[in-house]
């Protein structure tokens, strides 16, 4: 309690500015209100600051006046009247421009998104965005919950390294979760968030505070975007805050553990709210003159065959003055790695090797560690495993890994993927050379042209870490025009692309061949469509991370669809002409739940990319048509003829006459030709239709038949 006394005393005097007291901008005023996101927390992303309070209201719900004065702006979502701006709002038809509205006079009602975003300052009020929860703003808000800070972390200053077991060296990086929550599992019941963070280092009974306390973090104003990275940790959203303790708003900052000699010592923790609440932890550390922390990880760039024959590796080497060189690990099973072909280590100068002596037509997987030169050498991670077959007789195909977001899904610092593809290659009996190379080095070589397929993987890469740059673009469409084959793997190719420029929906559009038709197929299952994919199926979206937003796709520029989702949404668009060919998935390969659904697809891609299906096979003389309906009118039952010109998945659909759907029926995956199906007059829910007029169409991928009309008569 003394500590946590001297701590308050040690807060800057203009931490606490106040602004006018406003009240709360609703007609219920209950003791406690809620807090749905606050000022300056990390949105999703981490992309940028969030610049209001959001404040919970059903939609259609009145919104009320706090400041006085006069309407200085109107938006199809938003009011400002005065310093304040009340978003997500419909204004009054009666509310315009220059209106003087009283204090507690309802502005508008709030629209689906079901809260009032509340916004201080900015456009034409002339403050600075402001934090409108600052101490006397939006009275009588009570808040009688403490922030948390459970959780503290050491890592190495500029890095995400953690220490081990609070053993810390060198330059320090606190990090810490904290919220202000009533739990901190769920954003329910979130008060009114961090407004302040900061540290200090105490002996180790904690009787003399050595360094600070130091609030570098105050929600005041709206800090600039660019500095999103200085306060918050990776893995910050907006149900889990990662502060950076250490550092300032606007610079790196550290604990500088040279400055104190080896031994046991107290970090403390210190955060609050708006209301002033505290949440005070303390976690014992041992400050260590030993190397303790591994050097950076080693980036390999690419793996594959010379001109020779041998091996070739390139890497990007971590930036670490301690490093002592690399040990390149390989293995025939991905399980049991070796590390004793050629030199134990490789230098630290070094960031290409070449080496002789691996059989060839054997698929063998690589990994790069760093070591340092402590006493007992300290293992980096590892870099990405990259799989490789050489194969001087046969093709090449050269997969590329673009999947660099550790956001998402997958938040670990490397991965495997590439071996899924490389595996799939092997698996399906294809007897082809394989590389593999990040998308930096594709950039860097611009040497796509000598490999006969390219497989490029971005998992959920999307927006922040994007999917294909203008260079990569720039690089697939030069290969694809020169006569390649292309198969691309990713959940938010479409969506990223389709929100980019006008030459990244040109790329989508005219290189790709497809169309962006939604984000979040809705389906776990996948099945191909004839005459390359015919029976494939499989699920995926779980292992080894959860693809929770896959595309869905369209044809365009003569693609054509080549899977489809159990709903019937295209997952994949397929391209071909006489010298090239595309193959794009809007969910991740290495998703795919089995090994052998992998292998089989991949098998598949590689077949059509080699045109090796019997082309008569793409000459249906069949159409899309309802061909016939007997009886017409009926009373019990009515069988409906169709026609195919297509395999896959279809599905008959039943509309009433004002157009609202009342059954969709799955037909299964079908071959080409004739068939009947019987309609017994119900509905999805099994439920009998009252006598009437309907109408029945049968769709099949992006294709469906006329509609034809039928009469129910009981």
């Amino acid at each position: 309690m003394i500590q946590n006394f001297l701590y308050l005393l040690l807060i800057p005097i203009g931490l606490f500015a106040q602004i006018n007291n406003f009240p709360w901008p609703m007609a219920s005023m209950n003791s406690q209100h809620r807090i749905s996101a606050t000022f300056d927390e990390c949105r999703e992303e981490r992309d940028h600051f969030h610049n209001g309070t959001d404040i919970p209201l059903a939609p259609g719900e009145n919104v009320l006046n706090i400041q006085p004065g006069q309407v200085t702006g109107i938006g199809s979502d938003w009011i400002r009247v005065e310093d304040f701006a009340y978003v997500h709002v419909i204004a009054l038809p009666t509310l315009q421009v220059g209106n003087n509205v009283a204090l507690g006079g309802v502005v508008g009602v709030t629209d689906s998104y079901a809260h009032v975003h509340l916004n201080y300052g900015g456009g034409a009020s002339g403050h600075p965005e402001g934090n409108p929860l600052l101490p006397g703003g939006l009275i009588p808000f009570v808040d009688p919950y403490h922030p948390r800070s459970p959780i503290i972390q050491f890592v190495l200053d500029g890095t995400y390294t953690a220490f081990p077991a609070n053993s810390i060296s060198g330059r320090v990086d606190i990090v810490a979760q904290a919220a202000d929550t009533t739990d901190l599992l769920s954003s329910i019941d979130m008060n009114n968030g961090i407004y302040t963070i900061g540290w200090a280092l105490h002996s180790a009974d904690t009787s003399t505070v050595l360094q600070g306390p130091h609030f570098w973090f105050e929600a005041d104003e709206l800090i600039a975007n660019s500095n999103i990275n200085r306060v918050y940790a990776p893995g910050s959203n907006t149900s889990t805050y990662k502060y950076i303790v250490t550092n300032r708003v606007t610079s790196n900052s550290f604990l500088d553990c040279d400055l104190y000699e080896p031994g046991p010592y107290v970090v403390s923790v210190m955060s609050s709210d708006t209301r002033d609440n505290w949440d005070t932890s303390y976690v014992r550390i041992q400050i260590s003159d030993i190397d303790l922390l591994p050097p950076g990880q080693p980036i390999m760039t690419y793996l594959g065959p010379d001109s020779n024959g041998d091996l070739h590796l390139e890497w990007i080497s971590p930036n670490d003055p301690d490093l002592a060189g690399f040990i390149l690990e390989f293995s025939f099973n991905g399980t049991t790695w070796s590390s004793n072909h050629g030199p134990e280590v490789l230098t630290p100068d070094m960031t290409v090797f070449t080496v002789a002596g691996f059989p060839q037509n054997s698929y063998i997987q690589f990994r790069l560690i760093a070591v340092d030169d402590a006493a007992i050498p300290n293992r980096s991670e590892s870099s990405d495993t990259y799989g490789v077959r050489l194969n001087n007789a046969g093709e090449s195909i050269l997969i590329v890994d673009g999947f660099d977001r550790t956001s998402g899904s997958w938040t670990a610092i490397n991965h495997n993927f590439a071996t899924y593809y490389s595996e799939a290659i092997v698996n399906s009996g294809s007897p082809v050379a394989i590389s593999t190379a990040s998308n930096e080095w594709v950039i860097q070589s611009q040497n796509l042209a000598a490999y006969d397929a390219v497989i490029w993987f971005v998992g959920d890469d999307s927006r922040t870490d994007e999917t294909f740059s203008t260079a990569e673009q720039n690089a697939i469409s030069a290969y694809l025009g020169g006569g390649g084959y292309f198969f691309a793997s990713g959940a938010e190719i479409g969506y990223d692309l389709s929100v980019g420029s006008v030459a990244d929906q040109t790329f989508l559009n005219e290189t790709l061949h497809l169309a962006y038709a939604g984000d979040d197929a809705n389906s776990s299952t996948v099945a191909g469509i004839d005459p390359y994919f015919s029976g494939i199926n499989f699920s995926y979206g779980s292992e080894p991370y959860e693809e929770d937003w896959p595309d869905h796709f369209s044809p365009s520029s003569g693609g054509q669809v080549a899977l489809q989702y159990g709903n019937a949404l295209n997952a994949a668009i397929s391209y071909r002409n006489e010298t090239s060919g595309s193959f794009v998935m809007g969910l991740a390969f290495e998703t795919i739940d089995t090994e052998s659904a992998r292998s089989a697809l991949m098998g598949r891609v590689l077949q059509y990319f080699n045109g090796t299906v019997n082309i008569d096979d793409l000459q249906m003389p069949v159409t899309l048509s309802i061909s016939g309906i007997y009886p017409n009118p009926f009373n019990a039952s009515a069988t409906i003829d169709y026609q195919l010109d297509d395999s896959g998945l279809a599905t008959l659909f039943v509309f009433d006459i004002q157009g609202r759907q009342r059954l969709a029926s799955s037909l299964g995956s079908l071959k080409p030709g004739h068939y009947s199906w019987i309609w017994n007059g119900l509905d999805q829910s099994g439920t009998a239709l009252p006598s009437g007029a309907y109408f029945v169409r049968v769709s099949q991928g992006h294709r469906q038949s006329s509609a034809q009309k039928l009469l129910m008569l009981k």
